[in-house]
C-alpha cells in the first residue's frame, strides 16, 4: 500500500514534468546572468526575499538545500560560491538542478531522499541548511529537525520557511478556485488531510497531495528542543491568496545550532 509520502512524491514528479507551477520552472540562462553579480537573492516563502544579513552570519559555505529541488535556489547558491547539495524526494525536481548546473557549468550535488527518514549525510556536514516551505507535506516534524541539527556543524544556520497554520481553517478549493464564494471557517487545527480523508471528511486531489498545517508549537518548539536557538524571524504574504488580506500566510525563521 502506498503511503502519503509516496503519493506526495508522485504528485511532485507529475507537477514537475509539466509547465505551469512556478516552483518547478528552472531559471533560464538570462535570469541567472541578471542575478550573478547581485547580492544573493533567494526566497524561503512567497512574497519576500531572505535578508542578506542571514547569509552574512554563516561561518562557512557548505550548504544543504533541503526539499528545494527545481533548478531555482540551487543554481543561485552554486553561482555565488556555495558548496551546494540539494536533497529532495522528487527525482523530477532534482533533474532540474542537474539540467541547469550542466548548462551553466556549475557544480551541484543532488541527493534523492525523504526528510522523514535519516538524512544520508555525516554529522557536522553543513554550515547552512536552507529549507523553503516544504514541511507542509510531511505529517511529523521530529525527524526533520533532529536530523537537521545532526548534520549541521556547531554554529551552523537553519533557514526555514513554513505556512502560517491559520490558513488551513478554510477550504482550499474555495480560497483559490471559487473567489466569488464567501469564506467560512471549516477545519479545526492542526489540519491533517490524511486523517480527514480516513474519516471521510475530505477527498484528496492528487494534483495537490496531502498537506499538514502543523502548529507553531511544532514548528518553533521542534527547533528549540533539538538544540537550536532562533535568532531572526519574518512573515510574508502571497498576494494571489485572498486570505492574505486578513493576515500573513507565510513565516520564516533563522536558527543557529548551539
Amino acid at each position: 500500500m502506498k503511503t502519503y509520502i509516496d503519493q506526495n512524491q508522485e504528485r511532485w514528479d507529475r507537477v514537475s514534468s509539466r509547465q505551469g507551477n512556478p516552483f518547478t520552472i528552472p531559471y533560464s540562462h538570462e535570469e541567472l546572468q541578471e542575478l550573478k553579480d547581485k547580492p544573493i537573492e533567494v526566497a524561503l516563502t512567497v512574497g519576500k526575499l531572505v535578508p542578506l544579513t542571514w547569509f552574512e552570519k554563516a561561518k562557512g559555505k557548505r550548504l544543504l538545500g533541503l526539499a528545494c529541488g527545481g533548478g531555482q535556489q540551487g543554481p543561485i547558491f552554486a553561482m555565488h560560491g556555495y558548496e551546494t547539495t540539494i536533497m529532495d524526494f522528487s527525482e523530477s525536481q532534482l533533474s532540474k538542478d542537474v539540467e541547469v548546473a550542466k548548462r551553466e557549468n556549475l557544480y551541484i550535488k543532488t541527493v534523492q531522499a525523504d526528510m522523514t527518514k535519516p538524512f544520508p549525510f555525516e554529522y557536522d556536514s553543513f554550515d547552512i541548511i536552507f529549507c523553503p516551505v516544504s514541511n507542509v507535506y510531511i505529517e511529523n516534524l521530529d525527524n526533520m529537525y533532529s536530523e537537521a541539527y545532526r548534520v549541521l556543524r556547531k554554529g551552523g544556520l537553519l533557514m526555514i520557511g513554513y505556512m502560517n497554520p491559520w490558513i488551513y481553517m478554510y477550504d482550499g478549493d474555495e480560497v483559490w478556485d471559487q473567489p466569488e464564494k464567501e469564506l467560512l471557517l471549516k477545519y479545526s487545527l492542526p489540519f491533517n488531510s490524511r486523517l480527514l480523508e480516513e474519516k471521510g471528511q475530505l477527498i484528496i486531489d492528487p494534483e495537490y497531495g496531502y498537506e499538514f498545517s502543523h502548529t507553531l508549537e511544532e514548528q518553533i518548539q521542534g527547533q528549540l528542543r533539538n538544540g537550536f536557538a532562533m535568532i531572526d524571524f519574518y512573515e510574508s504574504k502571497d498576494s494571489n491568496n485572498r486570505l492574505s488580506q486578513f493576515g500573513s500566510d507565510y513565516i520564516a525563521n533563522l536558527s543557529v545550532k548551539l
